[in-house]
């Protein structure tokens, strides 16, 4: 099994598939790597794909202290993934927290990213982004993780999803807590909040260098559309996309797979050709 001690004090759990540049996904708050499962499936054919379980997530170590999880931690721990695999340049592609903790790799190791892709991201956690947090927190603050995933999935999938795909949201439930070997823990997740909560890198977006792909669904409720347009106005040349159609939520890599790895897809390559 694929684990390695990092100095920034954890238990990583990791996979590599495919051949290639190598291609880091870092995957949003209390998810662990199966999720990005379908673009692996897209992406191994061109690229090595690297995925892992954050910290407090999946077979990684879960700390117990809420300080222990920041954006700048949870980056610092996927630059030392890169270091111990040997990589000294990947591309990265973070989504929802994990686009924060791909910010953060981008202004504090900037000699790690060959380009970055940032999907469903902020720069600045305001109140509102934090009531939102809140919402997602206090089932879990009280212990019930089924609530947890139900209050979510109307954050972060489309009303087409939930109502006319009963089968795949059951699936979804299921999925990532119920028949999840390694579920997330109540540590973990409000460890995850807690980042989610304190991100703000909106005065250091500047100084980002690498070529920038930000992609939003229109309906995105979690992180709406004008916190991506926020983080685009600060990196220079980025460029910036909005899925649109009924399925174009925060989950737009699950429920519009086929379109959302098809775009992100090309403009990777059309990186690599440059």
């Amino acid at each position: 099994m694929p684990f390695v001690d990092l100095p920034t004090g954890i238990n990583m759990y990791y996979e590599v598939e495919g051949q290639g540049e190598p291609l880091l996904l870092i995957m949003g708050t209390a998810a662990d790597h199966n999720t990005w499962s379908a673009q692996v499936s897209a992406y191994r054919g061109l690229y090595m794909v690297i995925t892992y379980d954050a910290r407090g997530t999946g077979q990684s170590t879960h700390p117990q202290d809420v300080e222990d999880y920041s954006m700048r931690i949870l980056s610092e721990d996927a630059a030392a993934l890169l270091d111990k695999l040997g990589i000294h340049k990947a591309h990265v592609s973070g989504l929802s927290l994990g686009s924060a903790t791909a910010q953060e790799l981008a202004i504090n190791h900037p000699n790690k990213v060959a380009s970055l892709q940032l999907h469903g991201t902020w720069g600045f956690s305001d109140e509102w982004f934090v009531r939102m947090i809140n919402t997602n927190e206090y089932p879990v603050l009280h212990d019930d993780f089924g609530m947890y995933i139900r209050t979510a999935l109307v954050w972060v999938a489309s009303p087409t999803f939930i109502n006319d795909q009963p089968d795949d949201v059951s699936a979804f439930e299921r999925g990532f807590i119920l028949e999840n070997p390694y579920p997330p823990s109540k540590h973990g997740m409000m460890g995850h909040f807690h980042a989610d909560k304190n991100h703000d890198t909106l005065d250091r977006l500047e100084t980002i260098a690498a070529p920038t792909l930000i992609t939003s669904g229109e309906m995105d409720w979690q992180v709406p559309t004008r916190y991506g347009l926020d983080v685009q106005r600060k990196i220079p040349g980025a460029t910036m996309h909005v899925f649109r159609g009924p399925n174009s939520s925060h989950i737009a890599f699950y429920e519009m797979a086929d379109e959302w790895n098809e775009f992100t897809l090309a403009w990777l390559q059309r990186r690599d050709a440059l």
